[in-house]
C-alpha cells in the first residue's frame, strides 16, 4: 500500500504523525552510573575529615600518607567523563591540564591510576596532587562550600555529569522502540537480523564488504540469501537539528551501499519533521529508496518493504 503512495502522500503521513517525544523515565537519569562513587565509598568518608579545616594542606598530607587512594576521588569531584573517569583510574590516561603560560605548549600530567595509589606515593607526589588539588578549586570546595559529606555533594556532581548522556539515551530509546518491530517482521520472514555491529562482520558470513563502509556502525543488518538490508533509526528534536545535512547524509549513505549491493531504510522520527521541513522529507522520499518514520514503520510501511526487498 504505502509502497505505490506518491512522495506528497508519503509526506503528508509523515509530519501528520510524528512522535512529540521518545522520553522515558529512564531518559533523564541513569542511575546506575551514578553509583560510581561506590567504588571509592570508604575513601569519600575519609574525605570527611578535609570539610571547613584551616589546616587542610596538613590534613591532606596526612590523608595521602595513610590513605593514598583517595586522590583517585578526584575525577569524580569535578566535570570529567565516565570513560576519562575509568581510563585514568585503570592507568590507560593521563589528565593534561594546559601550563598557565599556555603559549610554551607545555602540558602539566596528573595520573589518577588506582593501582599506582594503592602502592604507596612520595612526598613530591603528594605536593602535585595538593596543587591540583588547590587549582582545580577541590580546596576552596573542602573550605567553603561542602558542609556534611562528600558522597552527598559526588552523588549531585553525578546526576548532574550524567545528563551528557541523555543524547545518547535518546538515540537509543529509539532504538529499543524500532527493534521489537523489526525482529517480529525477521521472524515472520526467515530474515537474519544483526544489531549495532560493524559492516565488516559481515566478511565473516563470506559477504564482502567495501573499505568505504567497513568500519561503520549499523543500527540493524538484515540477511537473507545473500541479500543486504541495512536500517538506520534516528530521533531528532526541533532544536539544533538541520533537516537537510540529514538528509543528504543518509542519501550518501544509501549510495555508498548501492555500489556493493546492498539495500537502505531509514526510520526517523521527532519534531525536526514538522511542516518546515516538508521540503526536506520530499527530497528524501525522492532520492531515498525507503523512507518512513515510527509510524509507518508500525504500521506496515517496514514490512511491505523487508518483503519486497527479500522477495
Amino acid at each position: 500500500m504505502y509502497l505505490k503512495m506518491n512522495y506528497d502522500e508519503l509526506a503528508e503521513i509523515f509530519v501528520n504523525n510524528l512522535l512529540v517525544t521518545n522520553r522515558g523515565f529512564n531518559f533523564f537519569v541513569d542511575w546506575d552510573n551514578v553509583m560510581d562513587y561506590r567504588a571509592f565509598e570508604i575513601e569519600l568518608n575519609a574525605m570527611d575529615v578535609l570539610i571547613r579545616k584551616e589546616n587542610i594542606k596538613e590534613q591532606f598530607i596526612e590523608l595521602a600518607k595513610k590513605l593514598p587512594t583517595f586522590i583517585a576521588t578526584f575525577p569524580l569531584l569535578f566535570a570529567l567523563s565516565k570513560a576519562e573517569r575509568e581510563n585514568a583510574w585503570k592507568g590507560n590516561y593521563e589528565l593534561l591540564i594546559a601550563n598557565d603560560d599556555i603559549s610554551t605548549g607545555e602540558n602539566l600530567k596528573f595520573s589518577f591510576d588506582v593501582k599506582h595509589l594503592k602502592d604507596g606515593i612520595t612526598d613530591e607526589e603528594i605536593e602535585n596532587y595538593y596543587y591540583f588539588f588547590e587549582r582545580m578549586g577541590l580546596e576552596n570546595l573542602c573550605t567553603n562550600m561542602i558542609e556534611k559529606s562528600f558522597i552527598d555533594y559526588v552523588i549531585g556532581a553525578l546526576v548532574g555529569i550524567d545528563t551528557n548522556g541523555r543524547k545518547n539515551r535518546g538515540g537509543k530509546a529509539f532504538e529499543y522502540a524500532c527493534e521489537p518491530i523489526i525482529n517480529k517482521i525477521c521472524k515472520k520472514y526467515n530474515v537474519k537480523l544483526i544489531s549495532q555491529k560493524k559492516f565488516k562482520t559481515l566478511e565473516k558470513l563470506g559477504i564482502e564488504v567495501s573499505e568505504d563502509i567497513a568500519n561503520r556502525k549499523a543500527d540493524f543488518i538484515l540477511i537473507k540469501n545473500d541479500k543486504v538490508l541495512n536500517i538506520e533509526v534516528d530521533y531528532f528534536f526541533r532544536g539544533g537539528s538541520k533537516p537537510e545535512e540529514i538528509i543528504d547524509s543518509y542519501i550518501n549513505r544509501q549510495h555508498d551501499l548501492e555500489k556493493i549491493n546492498m539495500g537502505f531504510v531509514l526510520i526517523t522520527d521527532g519534531l525536526c519533521w514538522d511542516n518546515k521541513s516538508k521540503n526536506q522529507l520530499q527530497k528524501g522520499f525522492r532520492n531515498m529508496n525507503y523512507l518512513m518514520n515510527f509510524y509507518l514503520a508500525k504500521n506496515g510501511m517496514l514490512e511491505e518493504v523487508i518483503k519486497t526487498y527479500f522477495n
